[in-house]
């Protein structure tokens, strides 16, 4: 994120338009072109990529192994619960960072470190299992697969809330227009990332010729070596400023002059040159054998020391020893380190073992203490953010369940439902075939889903908030993917079903794009749009980032909810339909939530009023 500091030296003013979107007043600043935007969202791009390829494979690789629709959906379940429980603090810590590589970008490399190697587990699982137990144990590799499904999909979510904070506060102080830009340059890379990801999957890569090990470690492979440059090209790109709190630049005047009066007092007591080996301490010289250097203060005139004949005074003249005193004090030197050295390399070794110890113990005590606490923590960030943000969360929570439920189990759903497959038939049978083919023919349906969804945020959707409005793009978006997934219950042939699984990717569009250009918005006044913060108490520490993790709960929660009920309906049920159909309902309430979602100030004053 360019968090260089305000680039604008008017503060925005929102106000309402005749179309129902927000606006602001004429800003001066430099416009962002569209290159950097594009290279400040090509992590997401990468990161979509990543998500979209691998877990088209992942719930199918996981029903080969031998896990049941229960156990998959409760694997799938963990990550966002575990997402949950850290990605808020992760924000706090992110808002709060004083890195010299800015607030956002340290998080970023560490989580993408995590992905990477989550993107070597998956594939070459039962390598791995050879390389530890010497055979291809089933059990052991059930579980790397499983470990890496976890680090892959708690690693992808995490890195959304640096990535959207990144781009928030690059947008923070820009125009309503530009602003409307970015963000929807920020969903395009989304789609765009979701379309190499869904190709990657789609290709046949052993009739293409290029193919490492299976069809997918080939995939894997191919997606790693996407996600590097991507990943380069936005820490580059992100030209952060070390972040500094306020309080403490107002503190450090009294802690220097604190600072300064000590060492005053120890200068009194204890005289000693940082370079120097003689410590004069009480009027007493001593020879100090911890350090190395060989020219020493004369502390006292009267000491018959070793004159060096300079025109500085008696005080600060230094003293050259002769070179049979340099040897011999060497020597000692030398013995004294040795003397040392097993009591502090033990010393060191019990401290640093005793700090082991205790983290484990905190660690250990932390987490079922958060497991715990995390419905009541989850439950009161929800019920204590701002009204209009929880008006936002609930739309984005159903609205991502129906998306959730799409984009994860449609190659399922169409290698049960449309072709008849089975995931757990032996390899090579006519059930094995069918579900494989469903499974690469749903690919190219996400691929349209996510083809659609692109053009529209980069070439459509910017045309249309000029006519309409920002609320009538997200409610219509909506709309138009709860009708898709009632009619793809109902897809008579294969054609049909990819062509309204294109049409979904509008709302898709509109669901990643609008909520983070309301969240910057909000955060353009906060003491306007946020009135009803019941954190007040958090001060200037609370910032963006806090806000955005309101939403990522949403997005979590969502997962977590499916991960509950869907697996055991499906058991029942014993079809992939029930997906689509809770898709369906879920969309539906999220249209409506999102007609009571704040979009001008207009709103607000009728929220306020009671009316709205």
């Amino acid at each position: 994120m360019d968090h260089s500091g305000p680039i604008i030296d008017t503060p925005l003013s929102p106000s309402e338009s005749r179309n129902g979107s927000p606006t602001h007043k004429k800003a001066r600043g430099r416009v962002r072109g569209l290159p950097r935007l594009l290279a400040i969202n090509a992590l997401v791009c990468g990161v979509e990529i990543v998500s979209s390829a691998a877990f088209t494979y992942i719930p199918p690789l996981l029903l080969k192994a031998g896990y049941t629709e229960t156990i998959m959906t409760v694997i799938l379940g963990i990550a966002p619960f575990l997402d949950l429980m850290t990605v808020p603090l992760l924000a706090e810590w992110s808002d709060q960072c004083t890195s010299l590589f800015g607030r956002r970008r340290p998080f970023i490399m560490i989580l993408s470190t995590v992905l990477l190697f989550s993107l070597i587990l998956i594939p070459y699982g039962p390598t791995i299992t050879t390389l530890i137990t010497g055979s291809n144990s089933l059990r052991v590799n059930m579980t790397i697969l499983a470990i890496g499904v976890i680090l892959l999909d708690y690693s992808y979510q995490a890195l959304f809330n640096p990535c959207e904070s990144l781009l928030s506060d690059l947008m923070a102080t820009a125009p309503e227009w530009e602003q409307t830009r970015g963000f929807t340059v920020y969903s395009a890379g989304i789609s765009l990332g979701c379309i190499l990801g869904y190709l990657i999957v789609s290709i046949d890569w052993s009739s293409a010729g290029f193919l490492i090990g299976s069809q997918e470690q080939t995939a894997f492979s191919v997606i790693f070596i996407l996600f590097l440059p991507c990943l380069f090209l936005t820490l580059v790109c992100a030209k952060e400023k070390p972040y500094r709190r306020t309080r403490d630049l107002l503190q450090q005047p009294s802690e220097e002059v604190c600072l300064s009066k000590n060492v005053a007092e120890k200068e009194f007591l204890i005289t000693r040159k940082p370079d120097s080996t003689v410590c004069v301490q009480d009027g007493v010289t001593m020879l100090d054998l911890t350090s190395d250097g060989t020219t020493f203060v004369k502390d006292n005139p009267s000491d018959g020391g070793y004159e060096s004949g300079s025109s500085e005074n008696d005080e600060t003249a230094p003293l050259v020893l002769p070179s049979s005193e340099i040897i011999r004090w060497r020597f000692q030197r030398i013995v004294h380190q040795i003397n040392r050295l097993p009591r502090i390399t033990l010393q060191r070794l019990v401290n640093s073992l005793f700090r082991l110890v205790w983290k484990i113990i905190k660690v250990l005590s932390y987490l079922p203490y958060q497991i715990i606490k995390l419905p009541l923590d989850t439950w009161k960030r929800v019920t204590g953010a701002p009204t209009v943000l929880r008006r936002l969360f609930l739309s984005e929570l159903f609205g991502w369940m129906g998306f959730m439920c799409h984009n994860m189990f449609f190659t399922d759903f169409v290698g049960q439902y449309m072709y008849g497959g089975l995931p757990d038939a032996p390899e090579h049978t006519k059930l094995a075939v069918l579900y494989d083919e469903g499974v690469r023919m749903g690919s190219w349906g996400l691929f349209l889903h996510s083809l659609t969804a692109c053009l529209y945020a980069f070439c459509i959707q910017q045309h249309i908030v000029r006519l309409v409005g920002h609320r009538t793009v997200f409610i219509g978006g909506l709309f138009i993917f709860t009708i898709a997934m009632a009619a793809t219950i109902i897809s008579p042939t294969i054609t049909y079903l990819n062509v309204v699984t294109a049409l979904s990717g509008i709302g898709f569009a509109a669901l990643t794009s609008t909520p983070n250009m309301l969240v910057t918005l909000y955060n353009s006044d906060r003491h306007l749009y946020l009135w009803d913060d019941s954190n007040t108490h958090w001060g200037e520490e609370k910032g963006l980032s806090t806000d955005v993790a309101v939403l990522d709960t949403a997005y979590f929660l969502s997962q977590i909810v499916l991960s509950i009920f869907m697996g055991p309906i499906v058991d029942l049920t014993g079809s992939a339909v029930p997906y689509m159909v809770v898709a369906t309902l879920t969309g539906i309430v999220s249209v409506y939530c999102g007609t009571r979602v704040v979009f001008t100030d207009c709103h607000l004053k009728q929220l306020r009023a009671g009316a709205f």
